[in-house]
């Protein structure tokens, strides 16, 4: 019992040095740790803040895309607001495109699917060489699309079942200019 009270008493005497106050310090014994925010409370924060972008996460896999462009429109508006050239945003687009289609794409029509595999191709080339010479910002924003695009649990598994269905295809990158006119 008086260890307890010595325990209890130490910190009211300064006895304690570390406090939740303290850089980092812990929190005193026995009081509650800090509520850590959940990952929707993180993922709000970011989204809130402008780090992440604010995406649609219906439960369907189209998502909206008013003006029929074959992009979501939250994917839309993101590259809009890319702070990147209207030639990069234009082959964002284009590679936005792809991904979306990608996910809708008949996995049993093998000529789709080759057809897709070909204009993923040409959308990647055209990201790449609208960000030369710093030709890895097309590449990371590439990864990035694929990302957004796959924002959803049905989203995810339907993009992974793409890319199950395509396994073992083989391709190359295409010549010329590669972007949408």
């Amino acid at each position: 019992m008086f260890s307890l009270l010595l325990v209890a008493w130490l910190p009211a005497c300064g006895g304690n040095t570390t406090s939740s106050n303290a850089p980092g310090g812990t929190p005193p014994p026995g009081s509650p740790a800090p509520a850590s925010p959940t990952l929707a409370e993180q993922i709000k924060a970011l989204e809130d803040s402008g780090q992440l972008p604010q995406l649609d996460r219906s439960s369907d896999l189209r998502g909206p895309d008013g003006d029929n462009n074959g992009i979501r429109d939250d994917i839309d508006a993101w590259i809009a607001a890319l702070p990147i050239t209207d030639v990069q945003k234009k082959a964002a687009q284009q590679a936005a495109r792809v991904r979306q289609a990608e996910l809708l794409v008949d996995q049993n029509n093998k000529a789709e699917l080759d057809r897709l595999g070909d204009v993923s191709m040409a959308s990647v080339k055209c990201l790449r060489l609208s960000f030369m010479p710093d030709y890895q910002q097309g590449y990371d924003l590439s990864s990035k699309i694929e990302a957004i695009t796959a924002n959803t649990k049905l989203r995810a598994k339907q993009y992974l079942a793409y890319n199950r269905a395509v396994s073992g295809s083989a391709g190359r990158l295409p010549e010329g200019n590669t972007c949408d006119p």
